[in-house]
């Protein structure tokens, strides 16, 4: 396990684009691309308050991630679970740690 967690710590640290995937009220999905990090064993997302995948986890937390090696798109690391937090602080200082 600890072998394959580093595999998937090395795709999300990476400067890689991930595919975000959440419901809309219809239960069709609705997926974005954004850039994700990492805080210990949970995965970061950042997004404006206000836009659908935002709306989306605050309805219903499911959701999917999908993440492509930028030096090899045969690799990849795909996550389903939930949101288990929205926090504001710090976003715009993490926003520039992304960018």
């Amino acid at each position: 396990m600890a072998r394959l967690w580093a595999k998937a710590k090395k795709i999300i640290e990476g400067k890689n684009f991930a595919h975000l995937a959440t419901l809309m009220p219809d239960g069709s999905p609705q997926v974005t691309p954004v850039w994700v990090d990492i805080a210990g064993e949970f995965v970061l997302v950042n997004t404006a308050e206000g836009r659908v995948k935002h709306r989306n986890v605050k309805r219903d937390p499911r959701i999917a991630l999908s993440i492509t090696d930028e030096k090899d798109p045969y690799t990849m690391l795909a996550i389903r679970g939930k949101v288990v937090d929205i926090m504001t602080e710090g976003a715009d200082e993490h926003l520039e740690k992304l960018s």
